[in-house]
Parts: C-alpha cells; structure tokens; sequence
C-alpha cells in the first residue's frame, strides 16, 4: 500500500515521501479583527427583539408601544435594556408584585423552597406552607374583619379576584346589577372590563356584563363636574346618594358597589378619606356588599397595610 505522502502535493509543495508543508504563514492577525466584525454584526439592539415581538405576538400588547426597550437584567429598582441603557423601574411589577427586581432575601426563599420538594401544584388542597400564609395574612387585616373573613385562591391575576367578588356578591344578595366609578380598571378579563372606566379597551367588544353602572369619581385636579375641584368629593357624594336612594332614580339595587381606593389607571387618584367614609356609611345602612379593589394600592404601598384602613373600614364587604 502506497503512502499518501508518496506524491508531490501541488497545494502545499510536499516533496514524494516528505510531509507536506505550508507555502505561506497562515493570517493570524486577521482572526481577532474578524471576531470583532462578527460581534459587532450579531449584537441585538431594541429594535431587533421589538421587531421579532411584533411578528409574534398579538397587537394586545400595551407596555411595548409606551416603553419601545427589550430588558437584559434588572436589580432592585433599576432594570437594563440589551443596549446597556439603565433605568428605574417605576412599573414595579406592574403594580401587582411590588418585590423589585432579585431581592436577595426573595431570591433565597425560592431556592430554598424549590430545594425542599414541596408540592408547588396543589389547587385548593391544604399544605403546611399555604397554611403558614393564610395566617400570615390574616394578621395584617383589622380584628373586626379578621373574625369573619373567609379567603378564596382565585389566580395569579388580580382581574380573577374581581371576577370571583362580582360572582359572590351576586350569589349571596340576589340582585345582578353592580356600581362602578368613572376612571377605573379592574382587569382585562369579560366582567372586570365592564367594570372599567376607559372605552378605549372596550369599545369594539358590544356589552359586555349587563346592568353595569358608572357614577362620579371626585378628582380635585380633573373635577367630573366641571368645577375646579375643591368640592369634587361633595358633589360626588350627593350624586352617589342620590342614586342609591332616590326611589326615582332608575337604578335598581346593586349587587355590590366596587371601588379602588386609589385608582391607578385613572391617574393614580387617591379617594378623599370622607368620600370613602360616606360610601362605607352608605353601603353598611342599606345592606350593600362594598368591594373595595386594592390589587395595585394594598401590601403597604401607602404607609398602612391597607389603603382603606385610612378611613377606618373595618370590614369591607358585609
């Protein structure tokens, strides 16, 4: 059998029975300028992942037409867009998981959780951590309200909680109808969006739930009634009034009567604590259920645990 080196190799100058050998030095010094030309190609900017997101997704997305950025990493209250631009995060989670970004502490609960083989997927099954929870949260609700309260596992969303109170509220008084404020939102989902204050999410979808009534939000800066707002809770209460106990009025007894104590999408505008009293002397009198929702103002984001605790409620549904 013939050795392969038993020829002349034309491409590299090898003599019959040699090893080849190079006819030139290979180009070294162009490889760290090539590999610097390739990262510089592949580096993906905002624009690119907003693009891809665009050809995938649904046009319901929201945030991305406000804030055009595509986020690396984030910490605490700063996160960092894949060009290495960093910002505060005044979104917190969208106002639902107020943790910030990687808290060690957080971080550390759930690998220690993760670690220990708990049962993560139990629906409404009892476990010793869910029980440890529940009483937990119980302790941050006012004694009054802590005696009698019942809790409900709907969903991670808060547009599930406001489902489940419309369904209580109806099954436990009778009557269909519900009374909701101009300027608020209540989530995403058939019946909370009927129960929002902005048309824009709603306009093209018909009815929505029946019997949904919108009354006065007071707003001292954006007064509903024209005035330039210095008795906006005044006049709201007299129109609220009016309508839960004008036998002319044309309303019909509601289920339930829902409100954010401080609304959110509505401008972040805090209810007037006496406005807020008034609908809670009001309600508690004519047997109303009053929800009161505080998916993106409660757990402490307004010095009390509660926001309704400003204005003293002790039990915020009968």
């Amino acid at each position: 059998m013939r050795s392969p080196f038993s020829r002349a190799c034309p491409a590299c100058g090898g003599r019959a029975g040699a090893p080849p050998r190079w006819t030139r030095p290979p180009r070294f010094d162009l490889i760290p300028r090539f590999q610097e030309s390739i990262t510089t190609q592949v580096a993906p900017t905002n624009r690119d992942f907003l693009q891809r997101q665009e050809a995938r997704e649904s046009n319901a997305r929201s945030y991305p037409r406000r804030f055009p950025l595509a986020l690396r990493s984030a910490s605490g209250s700063r996160v960092t867009d894949v060009e290495g631009r960093t910002y505060l995060d005044c979104l917190a989670g969208a106002s639902t998981l107020a943790l910030g970004h990687d808290h060690p502490e957080i971080v550390e609960s759930l690998r220690e959780a993760l670690g220990q083989g708990i049962p993560l997927h139990t629906l409404d099954l009892a476990t010793p951590q869910k029980d440890a929870f529940v009483e937990a949260l119980f302790a941050t609700l006012p004694p009054a309200f802590r005696e009698g309260a019942r809790i409900q596992f709907c969903s991670p969303s808060g547009s599930d909680a406001v489902e489940a109170a419309i369904k209580l509220a109806k099954t436990a008084t009778g009557p269909q109808d519900i009374v909701a404020f101009r300027g608020a939102y209540h989530g995403m989902s058939q019946g909370a969006l009927s129960l929002m204050g902005s048309l824009g999410p709603k306009e093209r979808l018909g009815t929505l739930m029946p019997g949904t009534h919108f009354l006065p939000y007071p707003h001292a800066y954006r007064c509903p009634f024209g005035t330039d707002g210095a008795d906006s809770a005044g006049l709201a209460t007299a129109v609220f009034e009016g309508a839960m106990r004008d036998p002319e009025g044309g309303m019909n007894r509601p289920a339930a009567i829902i409100l954010q104590p401080v609304q959110g999408e509505g401008g972040v505008n805090p209810a007037p604590v006496e406005w807020l009293r008034q609908i809670r002397r009001t309600t508690h009198e004519l047997g109303i259920p009053l929800i009161l929702d505080e998916v993106q103002s409660g757990v402490g984001r307004t010095g009390t645990f509660y926001t309704f605790e400003k204005a003293g409620i002790r039990r915020p549904i009968l």
